[in-house]
């Protein structure tokens, strides 16, 4: 038995190729893993797990890096009917804590080099890759014998944590459906076929790099895993490694044109996200060879639901693209009364794909969650075309004097300052005003706030002009590159 084949079935010819026994199912810089090799791999570590007193419906956190061994854990939790619930490498250890008691976690799997975990009550804390068992081994019909029979669509699939960038972390909770559909939807960009491969260039801790994993095994593609997800590795992986697919992010993006690297010729589409996208590096990217898809989407919409291709960029490179059928993108007032086109209000996305809630966060969810809806709290506009346009997180809208402010009106107006490199614009608690624009800046010049309110002063109205600005090295930043305003916020406190 076929443990890929029968843990992914799904519909129409999804998943074709991945029972091809001898067709590469992962690729590393030092390993090449058949499907039916990596079949074998997940029948053993099936025991281990089933060893450490693992079961149906555990919810398992995972510690670690991107690895092959990571991706053999996964399959085979999924295999045992366990939910994966993946942590950022990079949290404190007191933050792993509280994220894995408040999951409910039994098991807390870590790879060895992930650092010391001191104990954490009632939950079991075990390294991998397991040693490897003696004695008999384990068939496929061995480690089916107590496992569910089939998997059902609607049951709980994985766990990801936000990154938390704009507030505390919330576990957003997604089913075997959600992952499908992400898949299945957003292969009307990617066309998968059987030669593809796919580029895990993003952390799988977090849904843009989990949607990898997944989107590879539904379509029996060939998951290509970089030493790092340092540029140099990913560099590596590009030029030897051969992917036809990749998902980045802009700060990667950036890096990578500052290395000069150049797409693989089989590198045939790019898709990119993970927040605020400057269109000039995206026309760069595209001149220098890259095809590139802009795109949208949240932890919530299990990846990306809308897309701007290279072909579209020109005309519309302020956009994120049309929705991707049968997604749908709605635009909604405070009631949540849908806008017609050209109106401001928040995102909205209705698709297959949205997750079903969060964990442990009832009334969060009663608020962002309506069936198969998801209120982004994001701001934003559809044109006459149908194409969205992102202005501005509802937490991020500045409101000075009754004046509402989008930040990135005044961070674009601010960045045209030469020797202006970065900027974040947010709103700081003010008695008199209620709030006042401030402006952490990255420069290479020196700058005043009467220097800057003079070169503001015929591109912006006066109450749209930063009060309280900062200097900085470089602006903190989550590891998808993402500003974290929380952190930037704390600097201009006294």
């Amino acid at each position: 038995m076929e443990l890929i084949g029968s843990l992914l079935k799904s519909k129409g010819d999804l998943n074709t190729h991945a029972v091809r026994q001898n067709k590469a199912a992962i690729i590393t810089p030092d390993t090449v893993l058949t499907y039916k090799q990596l079949d074998e791999r997940i029948c053993t570590t099936l025991q281990s797990l089933q060893s450490l007193g693992i079961k149906s419906h555990d919810k398992v956190a995972i510690l670690s890096e991107n690895s092959l061994e990571y991706v053999v854990l996964v399959l085979s939790l999924w295999k045992l009917g366990a939910v994966p619930v993946p942590l950022n490498i990079r949290l404190l250890p007191s933050e792993i804590e509280d994220i894995t008691l408040f999951a409910g976690c039994r098991f807390l799997l870590k790879e060895k080099s992930a650092g010391e975990i001191k104990s954490i009550p009632n939950v079991n804390v075990k390294e991998f890759p397991f040693e490897e068992e003696t004695g008999k081994s384990l068939t496929a019909a061995d480690a089916l014998n107590d496992l569910p029979d089939k998997f059902k669509m609607s049951s709980p699939a994985l766990i990801i944590f936000t990154s938390g960038s704009t507030g505390k972390p919330k576990g957003v909770v997604f089913t075997f459906s959600n992952l499908f559909y992400s898949a299945f939807n957003g292969n009307k960009l990617f066309n998968h076929h059987k030669k593809d491969r796919w580029l895990a260039s993003l952390p799988f801790y977090h849904i843009g790099g989990f949607s990898i994993i997944s989107r590879n095994f539904f379509y029996g593609t060939t998951l290509i895993i970089p030493q790092s997800l340092k540029t140099e590795h990913i560099v590596y992986a590009i030029d030897n490694l051969k992917p036809s697919l990749a998902s980045l992010v802009t700060t990667q993006l950036q890096r990578l044109i500052e290395a000069g690297c150049k797409p693989n010729p089989e590198l045939r589409h790019i898709l990119l996200g993970g927040g605020f996208i400057e269109a000039s590096l995206v026309s760069k990217a595209i001149n220098s060879g890259w095809n590139i898809s802009k795109s949208y989407g949240t932890s919530e919409t299990s990846s990306y639901v809308t897309a701007l291709t290279a072909e579209e960029f020109n005309n519309k490179p302020g956009s994120a693209g049309k929705v991707i059928p049968p997604n749908q993108i709605l635009i909604v007032d405070e009631d949540k009364n849908i806008l017609p086109d050209n109106k401001t209000g928040e995102i909205a996305v209705k698709a297959q794909s949205v997750a079903s809630g969060y964990l442990n966060n009832e009334a969060e969810t009663k608020k962002k969650f309506s069936g198969d809806i998801y209120y982004t709290g994001d701001y934003g506009h559809l044109d006459e075309d149908g194409f969205l346009f992102v202005e501005v997180r509802r937490e991020d809208l500045i409101v000075s004097g009754g004046e509402n402010i989008i930040p990135l009106e005044v961070e674009t107006e601010i960045l045209k300052y030469p020797g202006i490199k970065e900027v974040c614009v947010f709103g700081l608690k003010d008695n008199e005003w209620g709030h006042i624009v401030a402006a952490a800046i990255v420069s290479d010049i020196g700058i005043t706030v009467e220097m800057l309110r003079e070169f503001l002063s015929d591109k912006l109205p006066s109450f749209k002009h930063p009060r309280k600005i900062i200097f900085l090295d470089e602006l903190p930043k989550t590891e998808l590159g993402k500003i974290q305003k929380g952190k930037v916020r704390e600097l201009f406190k006294d």
